[in-house]
């Protein structure tokens, strides 16, 4: 096994553990007997997600790489897979924006009634 499979193998496990020493130090909280409780899952938790982040980076990693080779594998220039970034990003925008607007007219109908007024006479 590769020292970096093994790595993500153990900070898994470890993101798993310190989950679970998380819940049981939740469930365990009482105001009289064990008041530290709730700090102790706070710790817990924040060492779960810490573990968590190894493979999620290593992940994030190991896909940048791929996308790095398979950029360069295509012969184009930086300056070319600059423009197309650009303009994926900027189309990702717009369609995002437009996204937005539709969700924030659909809660503000919602909550605010239709947003057209009809004259009752």
């Amino acid at each position: 096994m590769r020292i970096k499979t093994a790595a993500g193998i153990v900070a898994t496990a470890g993101g798993f553990y310190a989950l679970a020493m998380a819940a049981d130090n939740g469930l365990s909280y009482n105001a009289w007997s064990n008041p530290g409780a709730l700090n102790l899952m706070v710790q817990w938790g924040a060492a779960a997600v810490a573990f968590f982040m190894i493979p999620a980076a290593m992940l994030v990693i190991w896909f940048a790489r791929l996308v790095i080779r398979e950029v360069s594998a295509s012969g184009l220039t930086p300056g070319q897979v600059a423009v197309g970034e650009a303009v994926l990003m900027a189309g990702a925008s717009y369609e995002w924006h437009k996204h937005n607007e539709r969700v924030s007219e659909r809660l503000t109908e919602s909550v605010m009634g239709p947003t057209e007024r009809r004259d009752p006479w």
